[in-house]
């Protein structure tokens, strides 16, 4: 089942975002005169060129420091043990109640291991990404289908529904692509903006696997309030276990970055955020990790927006429905 998941899912999941993204400029490209093919044509030479001017080289760079990581792993958890050895002989030599020592000494040894164990996951996970990298051949395939036929399946969908209800079900399809196909524009070009400005930052500093640790940052990014935090925490392992001096100004790049995100990049592309409350973004983000991890992450803000849009178009069909029950029951 995971095999099935990592081979054939996860590049559908792919395909299914580019084809949210690009469906709109092929149907713009297709009333203008030019055919379906021809537009899904011009979508794939872009798509070509652009691998071709910056991925490769970008995903080759990738894979050398994803090699010399895992070489030097091991070495990364001896020195990240050694350092919690000393914090325990450090504060050892303070007169502290036993309950206080033992509490102590339980948190740093769970900390140690949960470090450890982490680095070996990380490990294994790169490993698993080299091996599954050729499933993403797929992508095409899948994309390909899906914006050629696209519009047959909408309407293959909407034959399924009783007829006085395909047009309110047709603009709310068509509310949730504009709605997802524009969220997922601007948060992606945002962490590719940010994570440019990571690589660059740690790049001067001469910090190692500087690429690993943007592309990292720039993934965790997607992820509203969290993210950053998540995204921070190797990068400051990595320059600690580079030198101690790094530390301080990896902390402050990274708020540099933040502030620039907050204040500057994000407004100007997304313009205004989907209008949820702090606290309700909060509360979806720790039940779509809980359930679903990553995804989860990722998507439970978008997943809000469809429900939302599902609302505000249906919630009148089922008050005017609930209306005409009671008049009934009179």
């Amino acid at each position: 089942m995971g095999n099935v998941t990592g081979v054939i899912i996860t590049p559908f999941l792919l395909a299914l975002l580019l084809a949210i993204v690009f469906s709109p400029l092929v149907n713009y490209l297709e009333k203008q005169g030019l055919s379906r093919g021809t537009g899904i044509a011009a979508v794939y030479l872009f798509l070509i060129a652009f691998c071709l001017l910056f991925c490769m080289n970008l995903i080759l760079s990738l894979f050398d420091e994803l090699q010399e990581l895992m070489a030097v792993l091991p070495e990364y958890a001896e020195r990240i043990t050694c350092f919690f050895e000393k914090v325990e002989k450090d504060y050892q030599r303070f007169e502290l109640p036993r309950g206080v020592r033992s509490a102590l000494d339980e948190n740093i040894r769970q900390m140690q291991q949960s470090l450890v164990i982490n680095l070996e996951k990380l490990s294994q996970l790169l490993i698993m990404l080299l091996s599954q990298v050729f499933g993403l051949l797929l992508i095409p395939v899948f994309l390909f289908y899906l914006l050629r036929d696209g519009n047959v399946i909408k309407q293959k969908l909407l034959n399924l529904f009783p007829e006085k209800y395909r047009f309110r079900i047709e603009i709310t399809a068509g509310e949730i692509g504009k709605t997802l196909s524009s969220y997922i524009r601007g948060v992606v070009l945002i962490s590719l903006l940010v994570g440019g400005l990571i690589y660059g930052g740690l790049f001067a500093m001469g910090v190692k696997f500087a690429l690993f640790l943007a592309i990292i940052n720039a993934l965790t990014n997607i992820i509203p309030y969290f993210g950053p935090l998540i995204g921070a925490l190797p990068v400051i392992i990595i320059a600690y276990l580079q030198s101690p001096a790094l530390v301080w100004k990896v902390i402050a790049l990274i708020i540099i970055v933040q502030q620039i995100e907050g204040q500057f990049i994000a407004p100007q592309i997304l313009g205004r955020n989907l209008g949820f409350h702090p606290l309700t973004v909060i509360l979806a983000l720790l039940v779509g990790g809980n359930y679903f991890g990553f995804f989860g992450l990722v998507f439970i803000i978008p997943f809000l927006a469809i429900i939302r849009v599902f609302y505000a178009f249906f919630s009148p069909v089922i008050r005017e429905a609930w209306k005409e029950m009671q008049r009934n029951r009179e």
